[in-house]
This record gives C-alpha cells, sequence and structure tokens, in this order.
C-alpha cells in the first residue's frame, strides 16, 4: 500500500493532541531530554566536527526521536507513529541511490559518505525564490548551460500576469505550469532536454504540483518538493502530493528544513530533528531523496556557524541512515558580492566533506532572485575539488574556519547583491565582465587553500 495512504489510515487511530502541546512537549522538551541523554553539544570552534562518537549519537538519539514522537498530522491533530523494527526495516530497503534524467542527460544522486572521493550530485537553481515571470527563463538557462550542473531546482512565480498567486487558487495553478513551461524551454535551449527537474516549486498547497502532474509538465522520473513542516508534521496537502507523485513515478524531495533557534532548540536539537525528519518524510511520504536544510531563525542562511554544523553532523550520521542526502547552499549575500563567494565555498568544503551532495547556491536566502548560474559553476568546481582530494571533516574544519572570517560576522545585516540583470547579459545569458572578474578573482583567492583549482 502507498505510503500516504497507510499515514491516513493510521491518523484516524492516531492520539491526538494539542498542537501546542506537541510543539512544547512533544518535541521541544523531548529533544532537550535527548540532548543530555545523549550529550550532543554544538561547538562553535568548528562548525565541521570530526568525531565519530558525535555522529552515531546523533542518529541514534534522531531515531529515538522519530519513534518514541512520532508526526503530527495537523489537520486533525493526530499523532502517527512507527515501531523501531519499521524504520529500520524502511531505512534498510530505502534506495541507496537513483538515477535521475533521461538519455545524456541522466545523473547518478548516491549516498555518501564522509571523505568520499565519488563526484557529489550537484542540483543548480534558485530553489524556491520568488522570481518574476519575466526573467523566469533567462535565469533558469544560467544554471542549466552550465555543465557541471546536474539537475534544477529554480525558483518559483509568486504573480501570474499581473494577479498576485493564492492559495488553492487558479493562480496557483496557473504559476505551477508557467514555471515548468519555463524551465522545459531552458533545458531544450540549453541542449539539456533529459535534465533532472525538481520541480513545481510554485507550489504552495497541492495545486500547483497536481497541475503540473495533470499536464504533463512534471514528467515521471522528475520530482517535486514534500516538506516535512516545523516541527514534526505534516498535512493533508503534502500527503496528497505524495501518493499522486507515487502513483505518477515523480520522486518525492523531502525537505528537512528545522528552525534553529525554534522548537528544535540550538544545533544540537536540531540535528537530532533532521535526522528525525529524515526518517519521518520516508515513510509517510516515500520520499526519494532528502534536502538537509537547518535554518536559522534570524540569519536565515545555511552559511552560519551553527547551520554548517548541522549539515556536516547529518552528513556524517548518514553512515548509518544510508540514504542519498542533499544539503542546501544557502548564502545570505547575493550575487555580484565577494562575500557571497565566500559563502558558497564555506558550505559547500563544510558538506562536501562530511558526506553530503549539493543544491544551490540560492542567494539572499531564498529572498530575492539575485543569483545566477555563475555561482552554481563556482559551488560544483569547489565540491568537485573537495570529492576528488578526499577532504575529510578534520581537514574540513579549518578551511572552514578561515572562509567564514570573510563574512561571519557580516551575516547579520547582508548586501544583497545585484539584480541578475546587473550581472548577466540577458540576451545572451552569459556573465557581464564585473562579475567574471570578481568570480576568476576570488578562484584565485581560494586556490591558496586548496579547494578550487
Amino acid at each position: 500500500m502507498l505510503q500516504p495512504l497507510v499515514f491516513e489510515a493510521r491518523a484516524r487511530d492516531g492520539e491526538y493532541v494539542d498542537q501546542k502541546k506537541f510543539d512544547m512537549i512533544h518535541v521541544s522538551r523531548k529533544i532537550a531530554q535527548l540532548e543530555k541523554e545523549y550529550d550532543i553539544r554544538f561547538d562553535p570552534e568548528c562548525p565541521v566536527p570530526d568525531d565519530p562518537t558525535l555522529a552515531k549519537s546523533v542518529f541514534e538519539a534522531g531515531l529515538q526521536f522519530a519513534e518514541e514522537t512520532g508526526l503530527l498530522l495537523m489537520d486533525e491533530n493526530r499523532v502517527v507513529k512507527y515501531s523501531r523494527d519499521e524504520i529500520l526495516e524502511a531505512l534498510k530497503n530505502a534506495r541507496k541511490e537513483l538515477v535521475l534524467g533521461w538519455g545524456k542527460d541522466a545523473r547518478t544522486l548516491r549516498a555518501r559518505k564522509p571523505g568520499d572521493r565519488d563526484k557529489p550530485f550537484v542540483f543548480g537553481g534558485l530553489a524556491g525564490t520568488p522570481t518574476p515571470l519575466e526573467i523566469f527563463y533567462e535565469t533558469a538557462l544560467s544554471y542549466a548551460q552550465e555543465p557541471l550542473v546536474d539537475a534544477i531546482d529554480h525558483g518559483s512565480i509568486s504573480e501570474v500576469y499581473g494577479i498576485r498567486v493564492k492559495n488553492y487558487a487558479p493562480s496557483e495553478a496557473l504559476a505551477g505550469i508557467e514555471e515548468m513551461r519555463a524551465i522545459r524551454r531552458a533545458l531544450e535551449n540549453a541542449g539539456r532536454p533529459g535534465m533532472h527537474v525538481l520541480g513545481a516549486e510554485s507550489s504552495v498547497t497541492s495545486i500547483a504540483s497536481l497541475a503540473t502532474m495533470s499536464t504533463g509538465l512534471l514528467r515521471k522520473g522528475d520530482a517535486q518538493l514534500l516538506p516535512i513542516l516545523n516541527e514534526m508534521k505534516t498535512d493533508y496537502n503534502q500527503l496528497t502530493k505524495a501518493l499522486a507523485g507515487l502513483v505518477n513515478g515523480i520522486h518525492g524531495a523531502a525537505l528537512i528544513d528545522p528552525i534553529v533557534g525554534g522548537f528544535a532548540r540550538g544545533p544540537a536539537g536540531s540535528s537530532i530533528a533532521s535526522i528525525a525528519e529524515t526518517i519521518m518524510a520516508l515513510l509517510a511520504y516515500g520520499a526519494s531523496y532528502f534536502l538537509i536544510h537547518p535554518v536559522h531563525i534570524t540569519k536565515q542562511a545555511t552559511t552560519t556557524a551553527e547551520c554548517m554544523w548541522i549539515e556536516s553532523v547529518v552528513g556524517q550520521a548518514n553512515v548509518y541512515l544510508q540514504l542519498p542526502l542533499v544539503a542546501d547552499i544557502w548564502p545570505a549575500f547575493g550575487t555580484g558580492t565577494r562575500e557571497l563567494l565566500y559563502e558558497i565555498a564555506a558550505n559547500t568544503v563544510a558538506s562536501v566533506a562530511s558526506g553530503m551532495n549539493i543544491l544551490g547556491p540560492t542567494p539572499t536566502a531564498g529572498s530575492v532572485p539575485h543569483g545566477s548560474g555563475l555561482e552554481a559553476r563556482f559551488m560544483a568546481e569547489i565540491a568537485l575539488k573537495v570529492s576528488k582530494e578526499g577532504l575529510k571533516p578534520g581537514d574540513a574544519c579549518e578551511i572552514v574556519k578561515e572562509l567564514y572570517k570573510k563574512y561571519g560576522d557580516k551575516l547579520a545585516s547582508p548586501d544583497r547583491g545585484k539584480a541578475f540583470g546587473e550581472v548577466y547579459d540577458l540576451k545572451r545569458v552569459v556573465p557581464k565582465s564585473e562579475w567574471l572578474e570578481v568570480y576568476i578573482d576570488v578562484k584565485k583567492e581560494l586556490g591558496d587553500l586548496g579547494v578550487i583549482e
């Protein structure tokens, strides 16, 4: 039986729990207990820990949290739980690698390990950032034409033909359709029609996803985003999307995005929540791969020391999960700034050395579309160098600390940089010389650190 349907059936007999009680007692208080029980602590001095016992503790605490807390179905305020045996069986049977895309554009997404020399899988795109329809195609093309980018996860559309997109309305359906039409056109013109797409990012509810499936724009073998709602929650929208995707052969890309400083507490607790939510996405959604995206409660970006620590620890704990994990790279700065490239470098080194695949980079933490394919090229080049060298977490820590010095104290008020049309020629869709020169200059600077050719 399909996982979302099993979840719905179990929810009908699940324990009724008020959401506020669930947040405070079942999540926050439980995480605090597990942090203490497993002695899990964040070390601000090293954003890339090198401690196999820590990774094991985080996995075991996350497993216990998933088993004992379960997942709250918000529409019914019912908790669904799975036994430890069911969880371990699901992990055992989960796919360790996936061939994504078709023909010459097919690429393999694998479960990696810390220090892995296998090439990481690279998703490029603005990853849900609201992007005007007027430049959607050009921005998508800037990523699709980058040879080192394996798949595309691009922006969302919040306005169609002068109408603000509304949840559950025809405007949401049309936003998803226009998004996917622009992406398909970009892939065709980039000469990569078979590239894997993580799409329907405009689907705030289930409507845009269902619309793109019904029109055939989101195709068999593509993927849709399936978030676990903060924290340890889901709803019928996500379950409906998941079920329709499974029926149509569309992968579920589970979004695991605990709020660091929220109900998941600090970095230690958020790492536990990340493991548990990954497990629950596998069981409830039948997800194929998992996007690890801790969200700093004030700074938003994954390039904070806290969020890089979480992505690193979860990546290292994947030796026990053995799932295709992808680290979201969400810098705070925007395109045209040197700090953006330093952020990308630090986050990429930390994640790839810890055994992650990567997605992004998504400048301005996804607030405005001040990003381009050139940054994805930069991210991919660093990822290739790190994997080629077999860089391990212990080697990565000092490198990341040096990079963090170049932007860390500016994260509270980052420069959002320049609009896409200021850094790219909109007609030819190539970087303008000024931004290209900054990219080349930073590459030379970081060459001394050994993280890029």
